[in-house]
């Protein structure tokens, strides 16, 4: 029923004007008596108008040409396949005695090919042009008609709105006759141009849509732009398709005329050869429609001029086409004029929105270019900067009472006590800040049982506060000082952190005995844990024990690795590559059963995992008689330049008296050579007037990983700073000698070389015995600040030391107050201290400096590329 009415709404629309007209409204009666712009706003819709026009005249002219380039293929693909039918068929008649029943209608209605053929292009041309102009229908058809048909008919466009209706007769009239190529061809081309047109977007380029018509101001102005947008895109394209038909039939009269039965077979696939490019073209629409959707929202917010295409009068126009013309003008003209003036704030305010987005977009530009882009690199790297974390508690490890190793050999050393008489002590020493809070500190064996608190902890809150003044707004520092026996075992000294930073602090541990094995004086500082760590000056020559304690103070597993050197070269340590220390274990490696009867050797530790601490308990025997026992302290990185503070020297007289019988007893300066290929190295010996005069050999060198000793008896007795400047790195100690009568005991000490102390750090004296202070300058003079702690913990007056390059002095504490028990140093960074302690006349002791408190280790960060 719906097809009928369609069908009589198409007819209705091709009868005489003496129907009924449809009512106009009333903007549509207005007729204008002159064809002067009626406003400068009309003007511009004018203008916008005719640019609009040309565009999309522009566009239509290559739609053509290209529509225009498909038919010719299209032609030639079927003419010869045209041609090929037709041979085939004959055949097929000559072999058929009687004509198929089916062939009779078709032979009929191919009696006309031609006249089929421009009567299905003639509905297809009138219909183009009467999309062009409105047209009066009848006023009930209006209901019967598709969605887009009521739109269109709403709009005053009732040739254009009612498309699928206009086609529909023409196409069932000359259903049969379509048959043949050319008229399949122009039905093709007819339906996909006109029946399947999607309906364009307003931003288009190709099919921008009419600002309004003759029914504009009836109706609303998205309608209308919708309905005039659809008549502009049909027309062209109706108009190409009944050219198209029309040539196509033309063709057709000229070329021979085949029979009826082989037009029948010929004419299904002439229609199949088509269809692939209707499909293509299909699938073409498809696709503009789908994106001109999408664009319909933002077409919805400009206002664009209509192509005046499509007021140009037609032939099938009644006589007063030009007052419609006219009139469709006028009313376009004030619909873009309306919509103009109403979209003016719009526009302002869009034109600031975009301006602000152009300038985000501008500054995100340049971000991202600068991280898809990387600088470059910097021509030179800066050099390694270490970062602080905040502070922790400082930990550092006591070295246990030296005992006697009981004859078993390997890492499963034995001790027993050395002596009857055996003095131990542990002395620490601890500062405040400047509001006279003295921080916690603690003694504990490594797996933090027997616990001996030092001083009381601050509660950890109140002590991450950082304090310039006490309660009462006084300034000022004071100390601690403890003293602790017999605790033998190694212990790990804590210290509590204050406004986040370390505390000042330390621990020494110092022996003496008067009798057995292990008769003499030791001293040696607790050290923090450390990675890498190296030692010089170590003997098993017959008489001499060697014991290596390594501990692991930390919460994490080593994995240790143990290498030696001797005067031979690198020794042979394949076994102790692999040596694993759970956290808070310690071992004990006897090293005379990896390097036997060597009166030099070098030791290197590396930590791989948790760091540890390592330290040297070493004795010796001259038959019977003890001949000294010490702690070997640690030496400094391996570098070109080493440096040796407190190398004290026994007088000419005693040394000549011990070394008669042994020339082993005399002070020796030796050097390792940590790198293949070895060292050469110069002595220099500083004194407290500066630089001594000394004769060494002019091309001093030690070999590729090997040891070399140097003997230091040249020098007057006394104290001194031993130099050691090479071309290559290498390590080096100084062995002491002090005794006076080979047939009693003597005692030993190893110096170490040193690192510069860079900031404050207090050091307690030793226990036992008398230390005193070695302080040197090498490369330039020194200022060092010296601050006395007495037993009770009150400071002393600072004393102010001053130190020439090349010189080395020595401090005695006692001189400031004979109650001292401590030290405060405070250093520019050019000064190497160390202390040494003398006991008996037979008795000797050496302990390095402990550096600064870190707290936590820092983390090197590398800067540059």
């Amino acid at each position: 029923m719906s097809d009928e009415k369609n069908v009589n709404s198409a007819d209705s629309a091709d009868q005489p004007a003496e129907q009924t007209p449809v009512p106009q409204p009333a903007a549509a009666q207005l007729e204008p008596k002159d064809s002067a712009p009626v406003s400068a706003a009309l003007s511009r819709a004018e203008e916008k108008a005719a640019k609009a026009k040309a565009k999309v005249d522009a566009k239509l002219d290559k739609i053509r040409a290209k529509e225009a380039q498909a038919r010719a293929k299209a032609e030639a693909k079927n003419s010869a396949k045209a041609a090929k039918s037709e041979a085939k068929a004959s055949k097929q008649q000559e072999a058929k005695e009687q004509p198929k029943p089916v062939a009779q209608p078709a032979a009929k209605d191919a009696s006309s090919p031609a006249a089929d053929s421009s009567s299905a292009a003639k509905p297809d041309a009138k219909k183009a042009e009467d999309q062009s102009a409105p047209k009066p229908e009848a006023a009930g058809s209006v209901s019967a008609k598709s969605p887009e048909a009521q739109e269109q008919t709403a709009a005053g466009l009732p040739a254009a709105a009612s498309q699928d209706d206009a086609v529909a007769k023409p196409v069932a009239k000359s259903a049969e006759p379509a048959k043949d190529p050319a008229s399949a061809k122009a039905k093709s081309l007819s339906e996909s141009a006109i029946g399947k047109a999607p309906e364009p977007a307003a931003d288009d380029p190709v099919t921008k849509p009419v600002a309004g018509d003759s029914a504009g101001s009836a109706t609303k102005p998205s309608d209308a732009k919708e309905s005039s947008a659809r008549h502009s895109t049909v027309e062209p394209v109706a108009a190409t398709a009944a050219a198209s038909a029309a040539k196509g039939s033309a063709e057709a009269e000229t070329e021979p005329k085949p029979s009826a039965e082989s037009k029948s077979e010929d004419a299904p696939k002439a229609a199949e050869a088509e269809d692939p490019k209707a499909a293509k073209r299909r699938q073409k629409l498809e696709k503009v429609r789908a994106r001109n959707a999408a664009k319909e929202e933002a077409a919805k917010t400009s206002a664009v001029a209509a192509p005046a295409a499509a007021a140009e009068p037609s032939a099938a126009e009644p006589a007063d086409g030009k007052v419609s013309q006219r009139r469709l003008k006028l009313d376009k003209a004030r619909a873009a004029a309306s919509k103009d003036a109403a979209s003016a704030p719009t526009r302002k305010k869009t034109g600031a929105v975009l301006l602000s987005l152009a300038a985000v977009l501008a500054a995100g530009a340049v971000v991202g270019a600068g991280s898809i882009f990387a600088p470059a690199p910097a021509e030179k790297s800066l050099p390694a900067a270490v970062t602080n974390l905040p502070a922790g508690d400082s930990s550092s490890v006591c070295s246990a009472t030296p005992k006697l190793l009981k004859g078993v050999e390997g890492t499963d050393a034995q001790f027993a006590p050395g002596a009857k008489e055996i003095s131990s002590n542990l002395r620490s020493v601890v500062v405040s800040d400047l509001a006279k809070r003295i921080p916690g500190s603690s003694l504990s064996k490594l797996d933090g049982s027997d616990v001996h608190e030092l001083t009381e902890r601050i509660d950890d809150a109140e002590a991450t506060e950082a304090r310039g003044a006490d309660d009462e707004g006084l300034t000022g520092f004071i100390s601690k000082i403890s003293t602790l026996k017999d605790i033998d075992d190694a212990q790990v000294y804590s210290l509590q952190p204050l406004g986040e930073l370390a505390s000042k602090g330390s621990t020494l541990r110092s022996y003496q005995a008067k009798d057995g094995d292990l008769a003499g004086l030791a001293a040696g500082t607790c050290q923090a844990p450390a990675s890498n760590w190296r030692f010089t000056g170590l003997q098993t020559s017959t008489g001499s024990t060697s014991v290596m304690h390594l501990s692991n103070p930390t919460h994490t597993t080593a994995q240790v690795s143990l290498r030696l050197r001797g005067p031979e070269g690198l020794i042979d340590t394949s076994t102790l590559q692999n040596i694993v220390l759970a956290a808070g274990e310690s071992r004990a490696i006897v090293l005379g059963g990896y390097a036997q009867d060597l009166n030099s050797i070098s030791a290197e530790v590396t930590s791989i995992g948790g760091k540890i601490t390592a330290s040297v308990q070493q004795a010796a025997l001259r038959g019977l008689t003890p001949s000294g026992v010490e702690l070997v302290g640690a030496n400094a990185s391996a570098s070109n330049s080493q440096v040796i503070p407190g190398v004290w020297i026994e007088s000419k007289e005693n040394l000549s008296k011990l070394s008669k019988d042994n020339k082993s007893l005399v002070p020796q300066l030796h050097v390792s050579a940590t790198g293949a290929s070895g060292a050469g190295f110069k002595v220099k010996v500083l004194g407290e007037d500066g630089e001594v005069a000394a004769s060494f050999e002019d091309n001093l060198a030690v070999e590729s990983d090997a040891t070399k000793s140097i003997d230091l008896s040249q020098l007057a007795g006394g104290y001194y700073t031993v130099v050691v400047e090479s071309d290559a790195p290498v390590t080096a100690a100084v062995k002491m000698v002090r005794g006076s009568d080979p047939k009693d005991s003597s005692d030993t000490a190893w110096a170490a070389s040193s690192n510069v102390l860079s900031g404050t750090q207090a050091m307690p004296l030793s226990a036992n015995g008398t230390g005193k202070f070695a302080i040197a300058a090498v490369a330039s003079d020194s200022e060092v600040e010296a601050v006395v702690v007495n037993k009770d913990g009150k400071l002393e007056k600072p004393k102010n030391l001053q130190i020439d390059a090349g010189q080395s002095i020595v401090f005695d504490p006692k001189s400031v107050s004979e109650d001292a028990q401590a030290v405060i140093f405070s250093t520019d960074a050019n000064a190497y201290l160390a202390q040494l302690v003398l006991g008996s006349e037979r008795s000797i002791a050496w302990a390095a400096m402990p550096q600064a408190n870190a707290g936590r280790d820092g983390i090197v960060v590398n800067i540059g590329g």
